[in-house]
């Protein structure tokens, strides 16, 4: 389902907003840029039209250098989602995520009042009262950055940096899934951000620990035809497994890459793909489940519950390598390491 955005649709997010209590805006656990900037943006539309009380909740973690860079410089504020009360007359926003996927806070007895993703609709929301899901775009920042022009509201070079940012990030610089939509809002965007900021951003110190892990995932990785696998045992945060199977997609001839990893009970699973012809949100659902995972053509992601006892997290970890490589036909018997060992 989709919502075309238009001053009328503005109106109907803003009556339906428009009432007692305070609003929380919920992404998804361990947010990336693209979520944190829909949070940003969406705060700033409630608090300046509606005058109304909105936190930016935060479930689990915010790992990954450049993420923690963006809280920093853009002044990005966020509340624990376990100081967070869901009942009374508090209003829940999602947004990058949708109601009662395992990568999200949200307890599933609770209805949100406004749901905005740019995923593709995992199920019916016929109690949401605004839901706003574009699968067709390739970030919710555009979706949000639509809303603002929409509402022609000023925007402050901090929320354009986190917005053209939010894009870039999701889309790898506008080259991965981007859309019309998604151009023209960086395009709108760009001369608003903050140029010195967007750079520390982009160029986030990170300290030595971080090359060493780095090491190990690639000394782990195993190669398998087109497809390339790291599995990296338990991982200081759940982002890790993104960058690595970024990182990975660009070895040459390799048409798929993922990288699976622990993190506390869960484990996680990011999968990256150049092939046009097999959805990858559609595949990691169908190895995870169907609450677990989730995302594009090209991108997905998700996590299941595996306890707190290593030795399982490593069997699972074997069970889902080996099910994607099924799932792709490739022998998991074929693989070769990535590096010979030194």
């Amino acid at each position: 389902m989709a919502i075309a955005s238009s001053r009328g649709v503005l109106t109907s997010l803003l009556q339906t907003l428009d009432r007692s209590g305070p609003l929380v805006i919920l992404p998804h656990d361990n947010p990336d840029p693209d979520a944190l900037a829909s949070a940003v943006a969406l705060k700033h539309i409630v608090t300046t039209l509606l005058e109304k009380e909105a936190h930016i909740a935060l479930g689990g973690i915010v790992g990954r250098a450049e993420n923690r860079a963006m809280l920093t410089y853009l002044n990005i504020s966020l509340v624990p989602v376990g100081e967070v009360c869901f009942g009374g007359d508090t209003q829940i926003a999602l947004v990058d995520t949708q109601p009662r996927r395992s990568n999200n806070s949200l307890p599933d007895d609770i209805v949100p009042t406004v749901v905005i993703d740019h995923h593709p609709a995992y199920a019916l929301y016929p109690d949401v009262p605004f839901l706003d899901l574009r699968d067709q775009y390739g970030a919710t920042s555009t979706i949000l950055t639509e809303y603002l022009r929409d509402l022609k509201l000023d925007i402050e070079s901090k929320l354009a940096t986190a917005l053209f940012y939010g894009i870039a990030a999701e889309t790898q610089d506008l080259g991965r899934e981007a859309t019309a939509a998604d151009i023209e809002a960086s395009h709108f965007l760009y001369p608003y951000t903050n140029k010195r900021r967007l750079a520390k951003i982009e160029n986030a110190r990170v300290p030595r620990e971080y090359f060493r892990v780095f090491g190990e995932a690639i000394e782990r990785a195993t190669l398998y035809d087109r497809v390339v696998v790291s599995m990296l045992g338990e991982v200081q945060y759940p982002d890790m497994m993104a960058e690595v199977a970024d990182f990975l997609l660009r070895l040459d001839r390799v048409e798929w890459a993922a990288a699976i990893g622990g993190y506390g009970s869960s484990l996680y699973c990011s999968v990256r793909t150049t092939e046009r012809d097999v959805n990858a949100g559609d595949l990691l659902r169908s190895i995870l489940g169907s609450r677990s995972a989730g995302g594009h053509d090209m991108i997905a992601g998700g996590r299941i519950d595996v306890g707190d006892d290593p030795e399982e997290r490593d069997r699972a970890a074997v069970r889902v390598r080996d099910r994607l490589l099924a799932a792709l036909a490739v022998d998991p018997t074929q693989g070769q390491p990535l590096v010979a060992p030194l």
